[in-house]
């Protein structure tokens, strides 16, 4: 059965802006002091259910093994904030330097897109919510930033920003728990920015993160920015070249030089306040910081984008240790499905399946960090990023349970290849768990008695006849007057059917009578690898 929960669709067209744009109709309400602040992007610009959000990042950061990896830890971070589908490759660039409990506390600087106002808000709310779990905020710390004209809390402008909330989630994937520091930039002078920076160097301890939320370059009409003139492939070439000045004064830590530069062209960079005290922050806490340039690349480039505007995306890293030359990552790695002739998948990539399978219902159930620390772990294998088509099964194992109710708790996936490997592993464990119309939903405490099995499938081929399905070979799919159905490879042998019982019992399946595969019905085959847990004591 291929079916896939509409709380785990994530596609592009359903995604958020390629950029920072000012969205109004976002949720996110007022929040009380002391209270909680929801998610307002939640299932639209990163995707809605826990286990997916966190699988998303990690995939993303895994994504970018090919950007620059500067020894050290960070000190700070630049990382852009536009839906994941756009930007999200190049923020894992970043966020995939972190490592769980290297930071106990990260304070985000983000623009505001949704107010305007003078200096910088800060919020008392106590906590910040994603669907990866709640954050609590540094109470603390925000009276420490506090300022009479300079810091305090705005009204009605943190709980719709988007640019804030977009990083939390890869925070949260990478580092496990921390505090967090919420900060909204307005309009700024240098003054300003001198002096608040003096208040965030009161904050490194050692032990704290500062994040810098901005994207660059937005051109086009719709933003009201086009000095080089209708984007064309060869402007496009212009802005990435004019960013990269930007970015190099940034590396500098040339704050007057990066707002010399902004007067200058006029360059529409969001975050361009909090990129300014990023600099003056870093020349006091860290004033031989070095640069790592580890993302950079613009929406129009992306396959998928066809727009009269564009925008770029910069993601660096800033380390007290020398850092060596590397090349940035100037695009995400394109996504290929698993060719025709491909050889079976190696047993040593397939056994981390069910275990990958098992994390994701462990971390959507029961919120632990399993599928976290689950997808850190596994190999940069080139297969888990190709498109492939796959079947999670889901079985009871306690015997009784078995007599009375059967063995099987929960199958689906899908055929065709849809995503890749790791994130079709994933998706179809959620869905055979929690959306599979023949069973109630699994609930946490079943886990101890359920097993896991992960069919791989081959790319499906039709054949001429149902003469040509080999039982114990074939995945079996049977169309016909618009209905559809399959079988994996094993269900036949496991049941003892014949070639005949299993297309009877194929066509019952689609809700045909039993004889209906006899004539015009159409049928395709494809093979699987069948990884199962190993048995636990």
């Amino acid at each position: 059965m291929t079916r896939l929960l509409s709380f785990v669709s994530f596609a592009p067209a359903l995604l958020a802006p390629l950029a920072g744009a000012v969205l109004w109709g976002l949720k996110g309400g007022a929040t009380k002091p002391g209270g909680v602040r929801e998610p307002a992007l939640a299932g639209t610009w990163y995707p809605g259910p826990r286990a997916l959000v966190v699988a998303t990042a990690r995939h993303l950061m895994r994504l970018a093994s090919a950007a620059p990896a500067p020894p050290g830890r960070p000190v700070a971070l630049v990382a852009p904030h536009a839906g994941w589908t756009y930007s999200g490759v190049a923020a894992g660039a970043a966020f995939r330097l972190l490592s769980p409990g290297s930071f106990a506390r990260v304070v985000v600087v983000a623009p505001s897109h949704y107010g305007g106002f003078r200096g910088y808000a800060l919020d008392d709310a106590g906590t910040y919510r994603t669907p990866a779990g709640d954050i609590p905020v540094d109470l603390e710390a925000v009276e420490k930033l506090k300022a009479d004209g300079l810091a305090r809390k705005v009204p009605g402008v943190t709980e719709p920003e988007h640019a804030l909330e977009i990083e939390l989630p890869f925070l949260q994937a990478a580092l496990g728990p921390f505090r967090l520091v919420p900060v909204l930039v307005g309009q700024t002078s240098a003054e300003d920015e001198k002096a608040f920076a003096a208040r965030l160097a009161l904050l490194d301890d050692g032990k704290t993160l500062f994040v810098f939320s901005s994207d660059f370059t937005h051109y086009g009409p719709r933003f009201e920015y086009q000095p080089f003139g209708r984007l064309t492939t060869d402007v496009g070439h212009k802005v990435r070249h004019q960013d990269g000045e930007a970015v190099g004064l940034l590396a500098s830590l040339d704050a007057a030089g990066f707002r010399g530069f902004l007067d200058q062209t006029g360059a529409t960079i969001c975050g361009r306040h909090g990129l300014s005290t990023m600099v003056e922050l870093l020349s006091r806490i860290a004033p031989g910081a070095h640069a790592s340039v580890l993302a950079h690349y613009a929406s129009a480039e992306l396959p998928f984008v066809k727009d009269d505007g564009t925008v770029d995306y910069v993601a660096m890293a800033f380390t007290r240790e020398p850092v060596p030359p590397a090349k940035a990552l100037t695009l995400p790695p394109p996504e290929t499905d698993v060719p025709a002739d491909a050889p079976p998948l190696p047993a040593a990539v397939g056994a981390r399946l069910p275990r990958l399978a098992r994390a994701a219902l462990q971390t959507q159930l029961i919120g632990t960090d399993a599928l976290s620390r689950e997808m850190a772990s596994l190999p940069v294998a080139p297969e888990l990023f190709r498109r492939q088509g796959v079947f999670v099964t889901i079985n009871r194992t306690d015997p009784a349970e078995v007599s009375q109710t059967g063995k099987l708790r929960g199958c689906i996936g899908q055929v065709f290849p849809e995503h890749p490997l790791e994130m079709a592993v994933v998706r179809a464990a959620l869905d055979a768990a929690l959306g599979d119309p023949r069973f109630p939903e699994v609930e946490a405490r079943e886990l101890p008695r359920l097993a896991v099995e992960v069919t791989v499938l081959s790319p499906i081929r039709p054949v001429a006849s149902w003469h040509d399905i080999v039982i114990g070979k074939h995945g079996i799919v049977l169309e016909k007057q618009g209905r559809r159905a399959l079988f994996l490879p094993q269900v036949a042998p496991e049941w003892g059917w014949t070639l005949e019982e299993t297309l009877g019992h194929l066509s019952q399946k689609a809700g045909l009578p039993p004889d209906a595969w006899k004539e015009g019905a159409r049928f395709s085959v494809f093979t699987g690898q069948v990884f199962h847990e190993e048995r636990r004591p």
